[in-house]
C-alpha cells in the first residue's frame, strides 16, 4: 500500500476533492483542497525563533499533483473537471490499472515507451555485475539527459523517477521500497 504522502496517495485526494465541485481554475481547487487540510499535504519546518516544530500545508505540493493530474488526462486542463478517465479513477478498485495506463501514455508520448523502460531494466540484470537498478539508472541507460529543458514533449529526471514510482505502485512493474524496479514475469 503507498504510504500516505506518496504522489499515488495524493493523486487519490486531489480526484476525490475534484469531483466534490466545480473549480474553475488552479487556485480554486489548491484553495479548496486547502480548506480541507489533507494530510498528505502536511510539511514541517522548525521555528527558529522559539525552535518549536511547526506544520503547514504545501500549496505547492498540491499544485504539482494537479498538474500531474492534467498531465495523466484524469483532470481537464480548462476547467479542472474529472474527464472520463478521471470519474473511473476515483473508484479504488479501478485507480491503479488507470493510472498506470495513463502513466504509460505519459511516458509513451515523450518518447520513452515502457517496453524500452522494461528492455533496459533486463540489459542491466543481465550485465556481468547484475543488480536491480534504480529509476536514475534506468534514465541513464536510456541515454536521456539529466537536466532537460521541459517542454511539452520532453520529461526531465526527476519526473521520470516519480512516473516510475507511479508505474511500481499500480503494479505496471514491481519496486522495492528502495525504489529498484523490476519487470513483471512474462
Amino acid at each position: 500500500m503507498a504510504g500516505e504522502r506518496t504522489l499515488y496517495r495524493k493523486l487519490q485526494v486531489i480526484l476525490d476533492y475534484a469531483k466534490e465541485g466545480k473549480h474553475s481554475d488552479i487556485g480554486t481547487l489548491v484553495a479548496y483542497v486547502l480548506k480541507h487540510k489533507p494530510t498528505n499535504f502536511i510539511y514541517y519546518y522548525r521555528d527558529r525563533s522559539t525552535d518549536e516544530v511547526k506544520r503547514g500545508y504545501s500549496e505547492s505540493s498540491v499544485e504539482r499533483t494537479i498538474e500531474v493530474l492534467t498531465d495523466l488526462m484524469l483532470l481537464s486542463p480548462g476547467d479542472l473537471s474529472l474527464t472520463k478517465r478521471g470519474v473511473a479513477a476515483t473508484d479504488p478498485g479501478r485507480f491503479p490499472g488507470i493510472v498506470g495506463k495513463g502513466v504509460t501514455r505519459f511516458l509513451e508520448g515523450r518518447g520513452i515507451p515502457l517496453e524500452s523502460i522494461l528492455e533496459t531494466i533486463k540489459v542491466i540484470l543481465r550485465a556481468e555485475s547484475p543488480r536491480p537498478p534504480t529509476a536514475t539508472e534506468i534514465w541513464e541507460k536510456l541515454g536521456l539527459p539529466e537536466d532537460s529543458e521541459e517542454s511539452e514533449d520532453s520529461i526531465d529526471a526527476k519526473a521520470f523517477r516519480q512516473m516510475m514510482s507511479l508505474l511500481g505502485q499500480c503494479e505496471v512493474i514491481y519496486m522495492t521500497q528502495r525504489r529498484i524496479y523490476l519487470p513483471l514475469t512474462e
